[in-house]
């Protein structure tokens, strides 16, 4: 099993893109929502944390918020945006709306040296960074420490760093924070300690094994749309065993002209899957 950093999702449009820079980097990762991240937590036992960005205001009553967990376990976490704003408020500091509210780039003023920026920005730098939010931190929680401001974003990096808390007003995610690719490898390798041991092709072996172990001798019956995520289940269990598995693709009448036709043709063709095609166009 490799070291997990763990993303709690609160609702971001660019959740994924945190996943995909961090598995970029050759580290492993998850995303649970957060609803789900206390067992996630538990279950994982991640390295280290990312909280993402998110369309909610911290200040509503019922608004999402991190484990307790977390925080207890002493990992290394990174909060973006409202993972920064959530953060804070959880740890003591203090979140109001009403402010300058930004949508777009916006240039970060690093003030002091930080092993988040190592190798990438130096103080008295400025530097572009993708800015989206409405609320913003007011008041940091006691240890926190200002690394960089921009015009409307006074803490757009604050840490504390004696607990390897780290966030960003700003999306380092987003290609639009040019060096945010850069500042993400920093946290999971000099902040969080993590190796770049991880690849996709050993992900897919690994999924492999696990399916032929869970299946064993019994067979899979996969419900096929042609999409993305039932066509890559489909085409990696039929890796792992082969004609134990069964796929059903229901053509509903619904599709694009002849596109039920070239998944049929894809998968028995191609793919070599054991496919039933059901044509309930007329139905």
């Amino acid at each position: 099993m490799h070291d997990t950093v763990l993303i709690i999702d609160f609702g971001s449009q660019v959740t994924q893109l945190i996943a995909r820079r961090v598995r970029e980097q050759g580290v492993y990762c998850e995303i649970h929502p957060f609803q789900n991240a206390d067992e996630a937590f538990a279950r994982l036992k991640p390295k280290g944390v990312i909280f993402s960005g998110g369309p909610a205001s911290v200040t509503d009553a019922g608004s999402p918020r991190a484990p307790q967990a977390v925080f207890d376990a002493g990992v290394p976490i990174l909060g973006i945006c409202y993972g920064q704003q959530t953060l804070c408020l959880q740890l003591g500091g203090k979140v109001e709306g009403g402010h300058a509210a930004e949508f777009g780039r916006a240039d970060v003023e690093i003030k002091v040296d930080s092993p988040l920026f190592e190798g990438i920005w130096a103080p008295g730098g400025r530097y572009p960074v993708w800015m989206s939010h409405g609320d913003r931190v007011t008041e940091l929680p006691a240890g926190f420490a200002v690394l960089a401001t921009s015009e409307n974003a006074p803490f757009a990096v604050a840490a504390d760093e004696a607990r390897r808390y780290y966030t960003t007003m700003f999306h380092p995610e987003v290609v639009h924070t040019p060096d945010g690719a850069k500042l993400l490898s920093n946290f999971v390798h000099k902040i969080v300690g993590l190796k770049s041991d991880w690849t996709m092709s050993a992900y897919r072996a690994e999924m492999i094994r696990k399916i032929r172990e869970q299946v064993g001798t019994e067979r899979v019956l996969c419900a096929l749309s042609g999409g993305v995520d039932s066509s890559v289940a489909a085409v990696l269990i039929h890796e792992a065993i082969g004609d134990q598995l069964t796929c059903v693709f229901v053509d509903h009448g619904l599709m694009r002209e002849a596109e039920a036709q070239e998944v049929v043709t894809m998968f028995r063709e191609h793919y070599n899957l054991p496919l039933v095609h059901v044509d309930a166009s007329d139905l």
